[in-house]
């Protein structure tokens, strides 16, 4: 029975260890990344040229809105400013 408790035992350990270091081994295609590089829209000038300038847009676009809120918040906040209230309402 002894016996035979330490030879289960010595396998579990066994199995343990060669399943710890599979589990610990990297994935080349994750260490490295794709090894291949794009065909088509991604590698050509055009499309990087395109990338470019639509990033620009999108960037003018991001700053035009930003200004747009600012005076929509300002003219809000103009407009709060007009109307004579009465303190009492608000306590």
């Amino acid at each position: 029975m002894r016996l035979r408790t330490l030879i289960l035992i010595a396998l579990g350990i066994f199995i343990g260890y060669k399943l710890a270091a599979k589990m610990r081994e990297d994935d080349p295609s994750v260490v490295k990344g794709p090894q291949r590089q794009q065909e088509g829209f991604g590698s050509s000038r055009t499309a990087r040229t395109v990338s470019t300038q639509a990033q620009r847009i999108a960037g003018q676009a991001t700053t035009k809105s930003l200004e747009i809120i600012k005076r929509a918040r300002g003219s809000l906040r103009d407009r709060m400013g007009e109307y004579e209230s009465d303190d009492a309402v608000w306590n």
